[in-house]
């Protein structure tokens, strides 16, 4: 049996170095690719594979090279949302390439490896535009937050809120869409699905302080970035902005603190 396996691993690395010279063979690659003997005619595609699961830089090239662009032409397809499909590939190479163990090492070699890539990316792409309207729940959650007029609010205050309800909802989306993929995906668990720290902690496989200061920071600068974005939309200075925000009785920062409950 130990053998037949040499064999195989031997087979696979023959067609693999045939199609991708400039990957090395190496002692750990030969042990990932024992862990999914392949279909003869998708040899050099699990090679491929192996190595983009130890992160191998030639392969990490190749990926770039020859399968990105493969997968782009998969989503074009879809006629996603401006913007959509490189984010589709962005949170596709962090799952594929970057998981504790990244998704790729999933790929037996029973099939082509683009034709696996692409239903990969479609599967990915329709569960965005899923979240499409759970992210505009998230900025309306915080616009409510934010904007909750105060008690007893005279009739300036009144007018003022009315006046600004458009500019301070955009700046909540902008600011929103500027946060990295893993803030705005913890402040949706967080908040839409109602994830405690431990439970995100386990989820992305990291330390509960890890995951309390991840949450702390998109916290942080989530407000910052609404207070900027305001500032502009306003043509305040943020001096001038924090005197209409006081005015208002309103505090950018403490209200997504409030909303998110400590971390």
């Amino acid at each position: 049996m130990v053998r037949a396996m040499h064999d195989v691993i031997a087979r696979i690395s023959a067609a693999g170095r045939a199609a991708w010279p400039e990957i090395v063979p190496t002692d750990e690659l030969a042990a990932r690719i024992a862990l999914h003997p392949a279909d003869p005619a998708h040899d050099a595609e699990l090679y491929l594979a192996s190595a983009l699961a130890l992160r191998d830089p030639a392969a990490l090239r190749i990926f770039e090279r020859d399968l990105v662009p493969a997968i782009a032409g998969a989503l074009r397809r879809l006629r996603l949302p401006v913007g959509a499909s490189e984010e589709v590939i962005q949170m596709l190479r962090v799952d594929l390439l970057l998981g504790d163990p990244p998704r790729i090492s999933e790929y037996a070699g029973t099939g082509a490896l683009v034709a696996w890539l692409r239903v990969t990316a479609t599967r990915r792409a329709l569960r965005l535009l899923r979240t499409t309207r759970r992210e505009t729940r998230l900025d309306e959650a915080l616009l409510d937050e934010i904007a909750v007029p105060p008690r007893r609010a005279d009739p300036t205050r009144q007018y003022l809120r009315a006046r600004y309800t458009a500019e301070l909802e955009q700046a909540v989306a902008d600011a929103f869409a500027k946060l990295e993929l893993r803030q705005r995906n913890l402040l949706r668990q967080h908040i839409l699905d109602r994830l405690t720290i431990d439970d995100l902690a386990e989820l992305y496989r990291v330390h509960r302080v890890t995951c309390s200061r991840w949450i702390a920071e998109a916290r942080s600068e989530l407000g910052r970035a609404t207070r900027k974005q305001l500032s502009r939309a306003l043509s305040l200075d943020l001096g001038e902005l924090d005197t209409l925000l006081r005015f208002l009785d309103s505090d950018i920062e403490l209200s997504v603190s409030r909303l998110l409950g400590a971390a």
